[in-house]
């Protein structure tokens, strides 16, 4: 796989996907492939292969994925039960609203997320994709988790914050942007991203916090927090 030196451009500009790292020999034979993944059975209806425009984008996507964590029951399979029952009218919202308050005062959902993001940052590798809007992708194109009709208050608990998302539309963001449903991205098309020298997700993490243009600790206090628990900052 072709490599790719990240440069300051790269901030604000550029299309980037994460992947596991043991993935990589696949993708450079078969390209990226469209699909659904386990925790969004009940939110996503197509197969897509998802990114985000320029590393700022990726450390907000990272703060929603911290704080999506702290979310997940600890049972499985109850997070896409969740998902499902919390667009019904009916289903009392005092049931969820406690449940939300509940993660927030439970120590095991953050300690939980925290380890997730550790295995993460050792395993994942960051991809640069040569995609083209209109060709690959639709900036006007529908996210749609935001189209299920869920209330706004529970797509801010679930990560969609009103810093970095705009909740007034169902389009998507740069934050969360994907393919065409069912279009993947050919392998000739993907490049497999380096940080001074080095491929690491870790490494990748603090050369986009070294040079970003958030300020994190206000935009994304949940990767603030991470950070500061792993003396990354």
């Amino acid at each position: 796989m072709r490599k790719y030196n990240l440069a300051l451009n790269d901030i604000t500009s550029n299309y980037f996907h994460f992947t596991k790292e043991n993935n990589l020999k696949s993708i450079s034979e078969k390209g990226l492939l469209p699909k659904i993944s386990f925790h969004a059975q009940s939110l996503e209806d197509t197969k897509k292969v998802f990114f985000v425009q320029g590393l700022d984008n990726l450390l907000v996507l990272f703060d929603c994925w911290i704080n999506v964590c702290e979310k997940y029951p600890l049972f499985p399979g109850m997070f896409n039960l969740g998902t499902k029952i919390m667009k019904y009218k009916w289903f009392p919202k005092k049931i969820i609203n406690g449940y939300f308050k509940y993660t927030e005062y439970n120590k095991i959902h953050r300690f939980v997320s925290y380890k997730y993001f550790d295995r993460f940052l050792k395993k994942y590798v960051l991809l640069n994709l040569e995609i083209e809007e209109k060709k690959d992708f639709d900036f006007n194109d529908i996210d749609q988790i935001k189209s299920k009709g869920y209330n706004k208050e529970y797509l801010i608990q679930g990560g969609y914050s009103l810093k970095y998302s705009d909740l007034e539309s169902v389009k998507m963001d740069k934050w969360n942007l994907h393919t065409f449903s069912n279009h993947g991205i050919n392998a000739s098309k993907v490049k497999l991203c380096y940080a001074n020298s080095s491929s690491k997700m870790v490494d990748i993490l603090n050369f986009a916090l070294n040079n970003t243009h958030l300020n994190i600790k206000d935009v994304c206090p949940m990767l603030w927090k991470y950070l500061r628990s792993r003396k990354l900052l």
